[in-house]
């Protein structure tokens, strides 16, 4: 089954967060054997629940050239302190989706899901906790 959702960048006029305490946006992002990922550089919010869905984490490049911009769930998180912890690895981050806001929507956010390993969060079983869980 294809799911098409918009999802809509936090930087959009036209969405917000349910928690404040859930932009996470120009913290650095580790993966799981605390290499750095890169950096959260946009969120993308379903409009319904106001909920954070993926973050677009950015890494290499100088000054935006060459620089990488990957899909990440926020399932992915395994905490939030100082800065995003990752239950992947670096390698796997960088051989994900990329993210091209230029997309016209709706996009199919089904792949990135199954690619790391998670239930997305609009089909029947989603029980994985809301990251805001994860922030001590």
């Amino acid at each position: 089954m294809t799911t098409t959702l918009e999802l809509l960048p936090l930087a959009d006029d036209r969405t917000s967060l349910a928690e404040e305490q859930d932009d996470v946006r120009g913290m650095t992002v580790l993966d799981v054997r605390e290499h750095r990922v890169g950096e959260v550089e946009e969120i993308l919010v379903d409009s319904v629940d106001h909920r954070a869905r993926l973050l677009v984490v950015a890494s290499g490049g100088i000054l935006g050239i060459g620089e990488h911009k990957r899909l990440v769930p926020v399932d992915a998180v395994s905490r939030v302190r100082a800065h995003v912890r990752l239950e992947r690895s670096d390698l796997h981050v960088a051989s994900g989706f990329d993210y091209d806001p230029e997309l016209p929507g709706p996009v199919d956010y089904g792949p990135v899901y199954s690619y790391f390993g998670y239930t997305p969060f609009w089909e029947d079983g989603y029980q994985s906790p809301y990251f805001l869980d994860r922030r001590w």
